[in-house]
């Protein structure tokens, strides 16, 4: 199991006062914890409240609402890799895949995205909403911004010139790391291609896909 179990909190003397952003954030912590222990529909505050080690009347000073908890939970995880500044285009193709294939290895390789992707998915007819501002706020947004690299990197600075098509379809940049997320999530470890095959093997596409680019 992605997320680390710990121990329901006793509640055994004074409760440390925490500033309310550091409280929130264990309460989230907590949260992820029961909603992957006994899943979203069957997690109940009391759950949540025993493991943050806080009164129910104490959890709901800082949420008003299960859906409110997930909601909170959906947003701190949800987020999209940390592209930061990329290489200058001088430094070649190689130097650009290695940095966006960084990039999207500490995105994607969160535990905690693993165990919340699960909910997500388990939960998505349940919380339609969460699911489409999570597409508009993280994805697209993500999806843009590599199409503007790609662009950059890429592009004829001809205004006749086509669009390369990795600028053009985003996704295929990132597919094979998207498809080795989806089979941690459904497959078990001893049956995952070995995180540096995949690795390689998207780094061999990209690169090949740029030199076609260039063609």
């Amino acid at each position: 199991m992605d997320a680390q179990m710990a121990a329901p909190v006793r509640r055994e003397g004074p409760r440390l006062r925490l500033p309310p952003a550091v409280r929130s954030q264990q309460i989230l912590d907590a949260a992820l914890t029961v909603f992957t222990e006994h899943g979203y529909a069957a997690a109940r505050m009391d759950d949540i409240a025993l493991r943050s080690g806080l009164s129910k009347g104490g959890l709901y000073a800082h949420f008003a609402s299960k859906d409110e908890v997930f909601e909170a939970l959906l947003s701190r995880v949800l987020v999209p890799p940390e592209l930061g500044e990329p290489p200058a285009a001088e430094l070649g193709a190689g130097v650009l895949v290695d940095w966006l294939l960084d990039a999207l290895d500490a995105g994607f390789g969160r535990p905690e995205l693993r165990a919340v992707l699960r909910l997500l998915v388990a939960e998505a007819e349940r919380v339609p909403a969460m699911v489409t501002r999570w597409r508009g706020v993280v994805i697209e947004p993500f999806l843009a911004a590599v199409s503007a690299l790609l662009a950059r990197h890429l592009g004829d600075q001809r205004p006749d010139a086509a669009t390369p098509l990795l600028a053009r379809e985003p996704w295929l940049a990132l597919s094979p790391a998207v498809h080795a997320l989806l089979m941690q999530l459904v497959l078990p470890e001893q049956l995952l291609y070995p995180p540096e095959r995949v690795r390689q093997a998207h780094r061999e596409l990209l690169l090949m896909l740029m030199l076609m680019a260039h063609d």
